[in-house]
């Protein structure tokens, strides 16, 4: 089973306008409210491609209600805690001549109750994949996911990190199976720019810490992976005009692992990663699987150096 959690989820209220004017009134061209959260993109995905997960959370306020019966709308399974300290975020995302994002808290959980999420989640084990995607919030210590990460790999679940920051850093520790940091969250991590040569020497060196492939997203400029036998693909994005670039990265990362469990090959999990991504940028929230698959075809991917294990 797949088990994706976010930490952070919120309610997205996306706007578009024809230009954004600071200090003055506006009205919206169009406008959604998208129940939102890194893993929920991720379990959306997942959902669009035929692939069942149950996603974890955690909710408080007068928003929770409204969030969970949200999500539980658009077909996926859910097992939010309830938490006792602020409430789940809005953000709101303007779409004008620019994406412009402004988030909220959210949820600040205490200690008893991120035992509590770890806890619900120690039974993971052999044959389960869990997600850990987004930043933590100021409530969270930033060992959370590496400690999460602690107990299920010590039972032999896999998993897979999309954050950032000291987060990201503990979390290396424990050798995930999938990490998939963005360029600008690698130029953070390495403090330098990532022009290809460091990209490739980076992307080894976070290998040799114990990750076993660095899947790393580059926005329009397509994606870079090193797989764990030592290949290094590059892969360009579909064409197509991008509408938001919100989830892109998430449907990915489930559009990677769907590849790889249909196909159990990195190259094809790396093309159908990349077919997800794209086509959510093509539409406003999480692309259809339909879109995904098509434009699969049209996904190449170059194999930049092959596997030192052949």
């Amino acid at each position: 089973m797949i088990y994706t959690l976010t930490v952070n989820p919120s309610l997205d209220y996306m706007i578009k306008l024809e230009s954004l004017t600071l200090g003055a009134m506006q009205r919206t061209k169009d406008e959604k409210l998208i129940y939102g959260g890194k893993g929920i993109n991720v379990s959306l995905m997942l959902k669009e491609l035929g692939l069942d997960s149950i996603a974890y959370g955690f909710i408080g306020g007068e928003t929770a209600q409204m969030y969970e019966a949200g999500v539980q709308a658009m077909g996926l399974r859910t097992a939010f805690l309830p938490v006792k300290n602020g409430f789940t975020r809005i953000n709101i995302k303007i779409n004008a001549e620019e994406e412009t994002e402004i988030n909220g808290q959210g949820t600040q959980p205490d200690q008893e109750e991120l035992t509590k999420m770890i806890e619900s989640l120690s039974s993971l084990g052999q044959g389960d994949i869990l997600i850990l995607s987004g930043s933590v919030q100021k409530s969270i210590p930033a060992t959370f996911y590496a400690q999460l990460m602690q107990v299920v790999s010590a039972n032999g679940a896999l998993c897979v990190v999309d954050t950032n920051g000291e987060s990201l850093l503990h979390a290396i520790k424990e050798k995930p199976f999938l990490i998939k940091p963005n360029i600008h969250e690698l130029e953070e991590v390495f403090q330098c720019p990532m022009k290809e040569g460091i990209l490739f020497s980076s992307m080894q060196a976070l290998q040799q810490k114990g990750v076993k492939n660095v899947l790393v997203s580059c926005g329009g400029d397509g994606a870079y992976l090193l797989d764990e036998q030592g290949a290094i693909y590059y892969g360009k994005s579909a064409h197509g005009i991008v509408v938001s670039t919100i989830g892109c990265g998430d449907s990915m990362t489930a559009g990677f692992l769907y590849g790889w469990l249909q196909h159990g090959d990195y190259k094809e999990a790396f093309r159908m990663g990349l077919a997800a991504g794209s086509a959510s940028a093509f539409t406003y929230g999480i692309a259809k699987g339909e879109a995904v698959k098509q434009l699969a075809d049209q996904i190449e991917i170059e194999i930049l150096r092959e596997s030192d294990k052949n």
